[in-house]
């Protein structure tokens, strides 16, 4: 059987999308009378799962194969839904499957995993040059090789919580929160399939010809999850939902404000002006102000909010103007999928931030620390002329976070094999020779 999504329209009226259970084959297995079934052919990768083009000709399934939670049709054949809207309720059952979309990031998450493994454990045992007369060096001692892999490490552990944290919130679920569980698994999962995307390539560039070769598993890694950037949905397009997700919570928030909520949120605008924009902080280059977690999260939060209030503003001033809402949001695509991000980063952060101070081992916390920091320093320092643009650092400042980023990286590569170990991926599941243990 297949669940079809079709156009239920009765008595000619077109009620949207719903729901149905069609059987496509007997009990033998013989395709059904009116159903033609036909395989995609081979792809990229991910080939040992079937995809396939299913056509129905005049098909007729009975009126109790209809999924009626969210739609019903009577006995007297008039239609019925609690929801009104026939969009809200198509995106209301789509939500069903936002499960997939935890699935696919934490798949995603894994790949990088042991493309770190294999490339730092691969790295950490391949020497070659090293000083006149001296002995040779192992490659990711070089500090371009660590730049090129520590905050890729970073990202995966950061990842690991966020997700983590999405999947008990998702097991925990209540339908009020659906709406932000709904964005918070948009949002990870464009954030963490790009990353894996990204991180794979590296690791393989980082191997050389050994990453090639296909005995050393990155060429399947890399073929098996680049879809994932668009399975489960095209992760740009994710991040436009997410950002409508966002808003909706923002035009709530204004909606309900009564005048001492808006008093207290232009109160906060200048108190931030006032301890995060003043001329000391935003040249500040203090290693303990560049380490302090509350300076990280107040630069993620600072943008977020930034990047959400200008975009709401750029909507409402174009559709004040007389544009049609859909060219409105057309013409800001680019920056909604930025408030996307922006969002996504401020929450992976947090949870990072949640699980070091969580964390009783004062060794493991240690090293923990030094991953949060280089995860931070490494987005700001990525987003760097946003905040330079909006006076919130300036040159010396962003400089200064340039070279801690690279000694943070120096400071990571210290414990990367020991970091990679704790994913406790058996050799006979990494299957990379390079990786294995010499």
């Amino acid at each position: 059987m297949a669940t079809v999504f079709a156009k239920l329209i009765i008595d000619g009226k077109d009620y949207g999308v719903s729901a149905l259970v069609v059987p496509l084959r007997d009990k033998k297995g013989k395709v059904l009378p009116g159903i033609t079934i036909k395989d995609c052919g081979r792809k990229m990768g991910l080939n040992g799962v079937d995809n396939g083009v299913i056509y129905f000709n005049h098909v007729s399934v009975p009126s109790e194969n209809l999924l009626d939670r969210f739609t019903s049709v009577n006995d007297k054949g008039k239609f019925e839904s609690p929801i009104a809207s026939d969009n809200r309720r198509f995106f209301t059952m789509l939500g069903t499957l936002v499960g997939g979309r935890i699935g696919i990031p934490r798949s995603g998450n894994s790949a990088s995993k042991s493309g770190l493994t294999i490339a730092i454990r691969y790295g950490d045992q391949r020497r070659q040059f090293g000083p006149e007369g001296g002995t040779e060096v192992p490659i990711l001692n070089y500090r371009t090789h660590q730049k090129r892999l520590m905050p890729l490490l970073a990202n995966v552990y950061a990842l690991h919580f966020a997700l983590e944290y999405l999947t008990k919130r998702f097991l925990n679920r209540k339908e009020e929160d659906m709406q932000e569980i709904e964005a918070l698994a948009a949002g990870l999962k464009s954030f963490t399939t790009w990353n894996t995307t990204t991180t794979l390539q590296e690791c393989r560039e980082c191997c050389g010809g050994k990453g090639y070769l296909s005995e050393n598993r990155i060429e399947i890694l890399k073929n098996d999850t680049d879809i994932y950037t668009t399975f489960e949905g095209d992760n740009t397009v994710l991040m436009q939902l997410v950002a409508k997700s966002r808003l909706t919570e923002f035009k709530q928030e204004f909606s309900n404000m009564n005048v001492f909520t808006i008093l207290n949120y232009v109160a906060e605008q200048a108190k931030t002006t006032i301890t995060e924009m003043n001329p000391i902080i935003t040249r500040s280059t203090d290693e303990e102000h560049l380490l302090d977690s509350e300076f990280h999260l107040n630069a993620f939060k600072f943008r977020e909010r930034d990047i959400l209030t200008s975009a709401a503003k750029r909507l409402k001033r174009h559709i004040d103007s007389g544009m049609d809402s859909f060219d409105a949001f057309n013409v800001c695509q680019h920056h909604l999928v930025q408030v996307g991000f922006a969002y996504i980063e401020r929450v992976i952060l947090e949870q990072f931030i949640l699980q070091v101070e969580a964390t009783k081992d004062t060794s493991c916390k240690t090293v923990l620390k030094k991953l949060c920091n280089l995860f931070a320093l490494s987005q700001i320092e990525k987003n760097k002329g946003w905040y330079l643009e909006q006076g919130y650092m300036e040159g010396v400042k962003t400089k200064a976070i340039r070279k801690l980023v690279n000694q943070l990286c120096w400071d990571v590569r210290q414990d990367a094999v020991p970091l990679t170990e704790a994913f406790a991926i058996p050799d006979q599941c990494l299957s990379a020779p390079i990786a294995i243990h010499q």
